[in-house]
């Protein structure tokens, strides 16, 4: 059975990617050994490995800012630029083509069990290019939804979620657990309320499309290190154990 959220307004905003290659039919089983072989080696990070071998909470949480500072998902967190929320494409985070910026907004709220698109529309929004499904060819539109989250499209995180190349893993952590910063709304509880915290944040790197997509991000698109059952498990061993944040340094 589906779990609901509570009703919150969301933005929604695109983002797209490098190019990759495409193989050659007569070396598919070749491609596919060697794509295999290469994703392995890129989709690993020593953070991830120590989560392997001792699983805990501190382990746990060094996973989750590895795959939380991957660019899968830097580039929708966005960056504030010439003072407008941006999303960034790439491995190296460039710029969004088509000057996208937060003024490409489009706002849902839930209705009936499911999200739906409420309010005026921008012309160019989200929607136009990034549809439920990524693009067969590398460099094209990725797209993501799900049966899990109805209605859930492709859209951006609120400005307070934004991971820039200064966030440290203690400032990622104490975010998380702010209400006033883990979404547009205080309604995913936090360090005061880590019962709903649990159940919000557990649902949203579980069920969220988007968060999935990261392990899933089509061709041409390195994946986030490790995989997606694993990210959601480290979620919750990091909160079942306390949800500890690390220091400064």
């Amino acid at each position: 059975m589906m779990r609901l959220i509570p009703p919150l307004l969301i933005s929604a905003l695109s983002v797209l990617a490098l190019s990759g290659c495409i193989a050659n039919k007569n070396d598919d089983s070749d491609h596919r050994n060697m794509t295999a072989s290469t994703s392995k080696a890129a989709n690993s990070t020593p953070a991830f490995e120590a989560y392997q071998q001792d699983p805990n909470p501190t382990t746990a949480f060094n996973y989750l800012f590895d795959v939380a500072t991957h660019p899968r998902c830097v580039n929708c967190h966005g960056v504030i630029e010439d003072g407008a929320h941006r999303p960034t494409v790439g491995d190296n985070k460039t710029p969004h083509p088509m000057n996208i910026t937060s003024l490409n907004n489009l706002k849902m709220a839930v209705q009936d069990g499911k999200f739906a698109q409420v309010g005026e529309t921008h012309p160019v929004n989200c929607r136009g290019c990034h549809q439920d499904e990524n693009a067969r060819e590398p460099g094209r539109p990725p797209g993501a939804a799900n049966d899990l989250m109805p209605g859930f499209v492709w859209h951006m995180p609120p400005p307070t979620m934004i991971i820039g190349n200064d966030m440290t893993p203690s400032k990622l952590c104490n975010n998380w657990l702010n209400p006033r910063l883990n979404s547009f709304l205080a309604q995913r509880g936090g360090r005061d309320d880590m019962k709903t915290f649990k159940k919000e944040f557990e649902h949203h790197v579980s069920d969220d499309p988007l968060v999935r997509w990261a392990w899933n991000p089509g061709p041409g698109r390195t994946p986030a290190p490790g995989t997606h059952a694993k990210f959601a498990k480290a979620m919750s061993v990091w909160i079942n154990g306390g949800a500890p944040c690390p220091t400064e340094s």
